[in-house]
């Protein structure tokens, strides 16, 4: 039997979705209180949250279904108020005596039932929350019965609206278009893998939420990470906030930026990085998650999802995530972070940013300046045909065949980028039409204009497949002042 007047309301201390659990005592603490239960799936209890709602009703709500299903009702109802979850086995319902939901139950201060509605009543619950509900029909529903009255069977079958529901996470928001995994606290905690989950790394823009590791590791999970993971994602997560990198105007622009990892050292192994066939994917776990993750800290975290603060025009699918790893074992060069200042016994992450990758068939060049010149060109149209110099870092990932050609003769990838600084220029006569720079503008018309600034706006890596003579050029984000960042992978924070 439901509570009845002047009965003591049983104690309870119950998980909150948006925070800590919260317990009666503190719903008391500031006066009088109404608790109402509820299900996930119960029409009745969707139309008396969405009335409750409108008028922002001061009501504790008690879902019984797990965080996740409890939020997607919250969200779906438009409830703002304070919502509770009570997964199976219900025993805080079993202690009201519920026998159907919703059941809106007003508690007096010294912890003693004052009143109750079952169901839906506009009329009743008026009166017990102190509030108008409105004359909208129906004037009375009756609701559904409580999960805590259900038997085994029943408790069995009902396990398509809790943390795992796939349907879930997309009415939350919780993804990118693509299904995730449910951030439960288990899966969170197993990521954070003993770390402060309260430990922030600042603010993500452009929202300027707080990246906490807790958020991450969330993120992580959603993407589909292994714990193993993790360290590379929060060394990214900290590259993409420093304030040289400038995440705000790569997250707001109507460019197609993303943010593209590249990993090296001894991380690479431990953590399942393909570097070879197929390393720009698909089919590597830890090469589509991490860069997945990366992603969706911009896009939950700080907001930078399409149609929200992300403006981007087109957007493209790189956005969606970009991790690789450098052969460093098939490399004839020095890796990326040793350049960039970090010891080879090292791991770590550079990160960049830049537009979907520019696949380069050339099967016919057979020496170092022939294939510079080759793979330079290909590049020279990124950004724009006559945008000279395009004033940006650029990430060329040249394939292991074209990585030997290039080395012919103890050529170093300093060698390489010059090689293609000096092959790709034009008059500047030549590149005043459609979109210019104000250095063409301003130029000789036979003055020589590189596509690059210098020869250090190239970055090298290798990787890919021994066979096949494929490179690629990844284009980069223009105009935003940003800088790569390269950071340590630290495995034992």
């Amino acid at each position: 039997m439901p509570p009845v007047a002047d009965m003591p309301a049983p104690g309870f201390t119950l998980p909150s979705t948006t925070g800590a659990p919260v317990g009666l005592s503190e719903l008391l603490a500031g006066g009088p209180a109404v608790v109402m239960f509820v299900t996930d799936d119960c029409p009745t209890c969707e139309l008396t949250l969405r009335r409750l709602g409108a008028v922002g009703a001061d009501v504790t709500v008690v879902c019984e279904a797990p965080p996740a299903a409890a939020s997607r009702l919250a969200a779906r109802t438009g409830f703002g108020g304070r919502m509770l979850s009570e997964p199976a086995p219900y025993d805080t319902s079993r202690a009201y005596g519920l026998d159907a939901v919703p059941t809106t139950i007003a508690i007096a201060p010294g912890g003693v039932v004052a009143g109750t509605v079952v169901g839906w009543d506009a009329a009743a619950l008026s009166a017990l929350v102190g509030l108008d509900l409105g004359p909208e029909p129906p004037a009375r529903k009756p609701g559904c019965a409580a999960k805590s009255t259900y038997d085994a069977a029943q408790l069995a079958a009902d396990g398509g609206t809790g943390d795992d529901d796939p349907e879930a996470m997309f009415e939350l928001g919780w993804t990118d278009g693509l299904p995730t995994i449910a951030p439960t606290p288990e899966r969170v905690a197993a990521m954070l893998a003993g770390r402060d989950p309260a430990a922030s790394l600042g603010p993500v823009a452009p929202g300027m939420g707080e990246a906490t590791l807790e958020r991450v590791a969330a993120c992580a999970v959603l993407a589909g990470c292994r714990p193993g993971h993790f360290p590379i994602v929060e060394a990214a997560v900290r590259a993409m906030l420093e304030p040289a990198f400038n995440l705000h105007g790569q997250a707001v622009t109507t460019q197609p930026a993303g943010q593209i990892a590249v990993v090296n050292g001894p991380i690479r192994r431990s953590a399942g990085l393909n570097a070879g066939m197929g390393a720009l994917g698909p089919g590597a776990r830890a090469n589509a998650t991490i860069g997945r993750a990366l992603r969706l800290v911009v896009a939950l975290t700080g907001e930078g999802m399409p149609g929200r603060l992300d403006r981007s025009t087109l957007g493209q699918p790189g956005k969606v995530g970009t991790c690789l790893a450098e052969d460093e074992e098939r490399s004839p060069w020095p890796p990326l972070h040793t350049e960039r200042g970090l010891d080879a016994d090292q791991s770590a992450v550079t990160l960049l940013a830049g537009d979907a990758p520019l696949s380069i068939s050339e099967h016919r060049s057979r020496t170092p300046e022939e294939l510079a010149a080759a793979l330079g060109w290909a590049a020279a149209t990124l950004w724009a045909p006559n945008w000279w110099p395009i004033g940006a870092a650029t990430l060329f990932v040249i394939c292991p065949e074209h990585a030997d050609t290039l080395a012919v003769g103890g050529w170093s990838k300093d060698d390489v980028r010059r090689a293609i600084w000096e092959a790709v220029q034009r008059p500047a006569g030549e590149l005043r039409h459609g979109e210019f720079t104000a250095r063409v503008a301003n130029a000789p018309d036979a003055e020589l204009v590189p596509k690059w600034d210098a020869p250090g706006d190239i970055l090298l890596v290798v990787a890919g497949g021994e066979a096949g003579r494929f490179s690629a050029v990844f284009g980069p984000c223009v105009g935003m002042d940003w800088i790569p960042i390269t950071q340590e992978v630290r495995c034992d924070t």
